[in-house]
């Protein structure tokens, strides 16, 4: 069911400037989604593509590069988050996830695993629409390579995730990333749990939902013996700030 369209290099790594057409990949067997999937996608003026299983996901992600791949986690042959390692490593593909899984751990798991969203199923088309515009119709200068540099000794590149602490680099999960910048964006000032939602997901903070705690604790580790550290405000939120005696 794939369409039989020229190759195109993704520019940015899967980031287009507005007048650029996408090759979008849709890894799901429901196809009633399928049929959403390829409206919301054509009227956006993209290339749609199908797999219905990881197998044949994986067959197109050899033959082709996609500027973003859509994936289900219920597939028939695997769980979609099994694909996620090829997407990244092999493809080279920015992915979110659609599916029914929706419970906090489900998206904790896929945004730990790279996903750039986790859109939790059944979806409206506009509200699709609109998360797939957000994640590959933003204009390329904002994704271009920048270090930010928090304190003395600790800088992130935004678009290689590289942060540096001190002598040791790590890089970050994509939602770990949107979360330090945001942070960095708003120094010595807390977010609560719903500002920090719609920075890392792009979706409403609802009650029970641990995300925001759970990327601080890990970005909280990757910061340690550094004199940058990320407070607990209580009943405010959280806040990244430099210990005065640094």
């Amino acid at each position: 069911m794939f369409a039989a369209t020229r190759l195109v290099e993704p520019l940015r790594r899967g980031f287009l400037s507005v007048t650029e057409t996408a090759d979008i990949l849709l890894v799901d067997d429901d196809v009633l989604i399928q049929l959403m999937v390829e409206d919301v996608v054509t009227q956006m003026g993209h290339r749609f593509h199908c797999a219905a299983d990881g197998a044949h996901a994986r067959s197109a992600l050899k033959r082709q590069r996609f500027d973003l791949v859509i994936l289900d986690r219920r597939l028939p042959d695997t769980d979609g988050l099994l694909l996620a390692q090829t997407i990244q490593a092999e493809a080279r593909a920015p992915f979110i996830v659609l599916s029914s899984l929706s419970a906090s751990h489900d998206q904790l798991l896929g945004l730990g695993l790279g996903a750039l969203d986790y859109i939790c199923k059944p979806v409206e088309p506009a509200l699709l629409r609109a998360r797939i515009a957000r994640h590959i119709d933003a204009p390329r200068e904002a994704h271009e390579d920048r270090v930010l540099t928090v304190g003395k000794a600790v800088q992130f590149n935004t678009q290689t995730r590289r942060l540096s602490v001190g002598g040791r680099t790590e890089v970050l999960s994509p939602a770990e990333s949107r979360l330090f910048v945001h942070l960095i964006h708003t120094l010595d000032r807390p977010s609560d749990r719903l500002e920090i939602s719609k920075a890392i997901c792009g979706r409403e903070w609802v009650y029970g939902d641990r995300t925001a705690d759970v990327l601080v604790s890990r970005l909280r580790r990757r910061l340690a013996g550094s004199e940058v550290e990320i407070v607990t405000v209580h009943g405010l939120g959280y806040l990244l700030t430099a210990k005065p005696d640094a």
